[in-house]
Parts: C-alpha cells; structure tokens; sequence
C-alpha cells in the first residue's frame, strides 16, 4: 500500500507540474483538469498534499482544485491558504469563520488581505491571528476593523502593543487602550501584594494621568476635541489632569475640555485663550466647574505659554511650572490650606517630571554625540 501511495503522490506532483509548466491545448487542459479533479478524491492524504505542493505557488493553477484544497485537512490546507495567488475571498472568509487559529494565522499573514477578510478575521479571528493580521502591512484592516478587535482583545497585552505602534489607530482607540492597560496593571496580584491596594491604585491614577498627557501632546485639535466625551464618561477629567495639561502647554486639550465642560463654542474659547482676558478666562474656568483656589494656575500657564507662542518668552515645561510653582508658593506664604498644598505638591511633582525629562534627553543627547 505505501509503493501504491507513493506511485501515487509521484503521479499527482508529476502531473500539477505539466499542468503549469506546459503549454496545452484546450482539449489536454480539460483532461488534465478532470485527472487533477479525480486525484482530490484519492483516500491518501499524501497525493493531496502533494497536489498542494505543485500548485499552491502558482497563479495558473486552477481555481476551482485550490479552492477544493482550502478546505482539505489542516496540513494541505495551510499550503495553499499561506501561498496560492488564486483562492477566493469568500472561501478564506468562510475559512477565517471555522478554522483553528493557526490556520487563521496563516490567513492574516497572507500576502494580500482584503478589507472583507480582514472584517471576517476582526470578528472571528483567535489572539494570534488577529496579532498577525494587525502587524501585516498589507492588510486592509479598517476603522469597523480596529474597533471590534479592540472590543474584543483590550486585555491583551501583546495586542494592545500592536495596536498602539499603527499610525492609524484613532484617539478614541488608542484612550482605551491605555485605560485597559490601566486596569491590569491596577488588577496584577504582584503590584498590589508588593505596593499594597491603595499604592497601587494610586500609582495606576498617575500613571494614567501622565499617559493622558503624553497622548495629548500628539494628537492635533480635532483629536483633542475627539477624547473630550470619553474622557468625561470614565471620569478623567479631573482637576489634576487639567494642571497637568495646562502646565504642559497642551492648550489645544484644555480648549476642547473648557468648551464642553463650560458649554462654550470652540472658537469663543480659543479667543479668550488667546487674547489676554484674564477676567474672562476666570469666568469660564467658573463655569467649568474649577475652584476659585486652583484658577491661577491656568490664567499664569496660558499667559506664559501665549508668550511663547508670540516669541516674548523662550521657554518649556519645566521653566514654565517652575515659574507658576513660585507665583503660587507666594500667593499661598503666611496660610495654611489643604487646597494650595495639594496644588502645591501637584505642582513641585510636575516639575520634577519635567526636569527628569530634560535630564534623559540631555543623556540621550550625549550618548547619540
């Protein structure tokens, strides 16, 4: 039985082979086609696969004994689903649906995923397969795409890393991504048995809040303005990441932030922001809802940073939160207030922030010299 199986995988290789490589008339074509088609029928998987072998790099190969092939047993099937030019999307989609994972890897991974597949594989698709299909270049993975798999996999760590380097993923995406990232290094038994319930939450709340900058300072306004809602649905938008932000000069933020909180159009906003109107500017920090004791952080961050927008003040984070930090350090000598502590501890620890992130790229600096 092996001779006869081995007979017959020669055969079956031997006459893929003359099928591509030779040029047939009409009548010697249909023949091979209906031989080909008679050998996917043959009870040795090794035939099969050695069909699988011949044809599978091939865009002359015929379609309808590829797709045939497709669905054969795993080993046959990954052959032509990780090279054939010529399978069907409908097929790799139905394919995408019911395979095991590694074989949904191997469809991700293919040279060429159309949007559709890629939507069957967002949907459908195991951890794995969707790591593939995310880090393949040509993939056509959609906006509908990113969401579902972001739906589905949040909490996972190698994909969210995959996620966050794709220059395409939206704000909002990218927002709950770290929020996610948040939650499971808040939920890590190792974080909490070491540092404790309360530290660790604690350290995930700054954490969080110095990741929110940092995605602040890349995005343009329209992406700024995109994060506002959801941002106020999970509770972020606190007093402490405004500090943050306006210490940093992400004014662009602080703008969509005051326009919703204030319900304020945009432009109206961006006027006051702009124009030296300190009394005005109180006004609409009041109706955002910031207290009276923390407003002079933002009307002296937004005086500072306008002056350097217009060139009057060269400056960066660190210059301009030491300069608010001792405006209201002697604002707040002689009295005592739990409010201004806090600001003024919120304020000493931004500035700390911004001197190791001067010290690193001045190192970096130094090392790249």
């Amino acid at each position: 039985m092996e001779g006869l199986s081995g007979r017959g995988t020669a055969a079956a290789s031997a006459l893929a082979r003359a099928y591509l490589q030779s040029d047939l008339d009409i009548d010697d074509r249909i023949a091979a086609e209906a031989a080909l088609t008679l050998l996917l029928d043959d009870p040795s998987p090794k035939v099969r696969f050695a069909l699988a072998e011949a044809l599978s790099g091939s865009a002359r190969a015929p379609a309808q004994i590829v797709t045939a092939l497709v669905h054969d047993q795993i080993d046959i099937a990954a052959i032509v689903i990780a090279r054939s030019p010529v399978i069907h999307d409908g097929d790799l989609i139905e394919r995408a649906r019911t395979s095991p994972p590694a074989l949904q890897r191997l469809i991700a991974g293919r040279a060429e995923v159309s949007n559709s597949l890629a939507r069957a594989l967002s949907r459908h698709g195991a951890a794995n397969a969707v790591l593939e299909l995310v880090g393949n270049a040509n993939a056509r993975v959609c906006r509908d795409c990113l969401d579902m798999i972001v739906d589905r996999f949040a909490g996972h760590a190698d994909l969210r890393g995959a996620l966050l380097e794709r220059s395409d993923l939206p704000p909002e995406l990218r927002y709950r991504l770290m929020k996610a990232a948040g939650q499971a290094l808040g939920e890590s038994p190792f974080i909490r048995a070491v540092a404790g319930p309360e530290m660790a939450d604690h350290l995930v709340r700054d954490g969080e809040q110095k990741a929110l900058c940092a995605l602040m300072a890349q995005l343009d306004t329209a992406g700024c303005a995109a994060l506002v809602d959801p941002m106020r649905d999970h509770g972020d938008l606190t007093t402490v990441l405004l500090v943050r932000a306006v210490c940093r000069g992400q004014i662009d933020f602080l703008a969509s932030v005051l326009s919703s909180l204030a319900d304020v159009p945009p432009q109206r906003v961006t006027a006051i922001l702009v124009n030296e109107r300190t009394n005005q500017l109180r006004a609409l920090l009041t109706n955002a809802g910031l207290a009276d004791t923390v407003q002079p952080v933002f009307v002296q961050a937004v005086a500072l940073w306008r002056d350097v927008a217009v060139g009057r003040l060269s400056a960066g984070v660190q210059e301009i939160t030491r300069r608010v930090l001792e405006s209201m350090e002697r604002e707040s000598a002689g009295r005592r207030d739990a409010a201004n502590d806090d600001i003024l501890s919120l304020l000493r620890s931004i500035h700390l922030d911004a001197m190791r992130d001067n010290a690193r790229a001045h190192a970096r600096d130094l090392a790249a010299a």
